[in-house]
């Protein structure tokens, strides 16, 4: 079959790619969502445990220190830093956060956090509300697949322009964009099961007020559910500028601090964006 390829004219052969390119994009989307594990219906009420399955590990950093901030153990320092006001916390990442000597950039705040988060994900694996690490591999080369079978169609296609002498500029152009996007397939993954999906959703609506109207107290779980947005026009919108300046870089992870010192590097992982990224 796929010696008939070469058959088609250069034009005929683009809107047939490009086709292909369409439809690998929708089976991509569709086969991880229709194969994504059922898992375990629970309610959720760790604070900790809704941030990281509602937008993965930078999702729990935010909200980490969205609560350092509610409870005035932290505040705003210079251009996208804090600094901490006062020891405290009441978890080991608050603690070792409230620890810091000088004023700090959310990268630097998620680079120290990583350490303590693999306890809340084997958590969420062992009750079904998240993949386990198998699993999240298999989905990503299932979501992967459809793009590299249009990859060696067009690359066989190519080759065998280029041996009849055909320009074949448009359809390199059109492969690297494939790639690009089967790169970025791979890269993003929504790793919870059905079940940690819905009980994301419905803390969600229950507490739909956090998107608007949260209390210092509750600043926490507003960032945890629905991200920083929600502090735009508040005293604590710098998180928000932080984490957009943060994101900013070239992979949409916590590539730099916005002139902070600190080494600690991002993750290639979903973050918020994808609704929820265990990494």
């Amino acid at each position: 079959m796929i010696s008939g390829f070469s058959a088609y004219s250069g034009s005929e052969f683009l809107m047939f790619f490009g086709t292909l390119m369409a439809m690998a994009i929708i089976a991509g989307w569709w086969l991880p969502n229709f194969l994504r594990a059922e898992g375990r219906d629970q309610r959720v009420s760790d604070p900790g445990e809704l941030a990281f399955l509602a937008g993965g590990p930078k999702r729990y950093t935010e909200a980490t220190l969205a609560w350092l901030l509610g409870r005035g153990e932290i505040e705003d320092g210079s251009e996208n830093k804090l600094r901490v006001v006062r020891q405290g916390g009441t978890t080991p990442g608050e603690r070792a956060l409230t620890a810091k000597v000088g004023e700090f950039g959310i990268t630097e705040a998620y680079t120290t956090l990583k350490p303590y988060l693999q306890d809340i994900k084997q958590s969420l694996a062992g009750r079904e509300l998240m993949m386990d690490s198998g699993s999240r591999w298999t989905m990503r080369l299932i979501g992967t697949v459809p793009y590299l079978v249009v990859l060696t169609i067009g690359w066989y296609r190519k080759e065998a322009g280029q041996a009849l002498g055909e320009p074949t500029g448009f359809l390199s152009t059109m492969l690297f964009i494939t790639l690009v996007l089967a790169v970025w397939r791979f890269a993003v993954l929504d790793p919870r099961t059905r079940a940690g999906q819905r009980a994301v959703k419905e803390v969600q609506d229950q507490s739909i007020r956090l998107k608007t109207a949260p209390t210092d107290g509750e600043l926490g779980l507003g960032v945890a559910l629905f991200g920083t947005a929600i502090l735009a026009g508040t005293p604590f919108a710098q998180l928000h500028s932080m984490r957009q300046a943060a994101s900013s870089g070239p992979d949409g992870g916590y590539s730099s601090d916005s002139g902070s010192s600190s080494d600690g590097g991002g993750d290639g992982g979903c973050g918020g964006g994808c609704g929820g990224c265990g990494g």
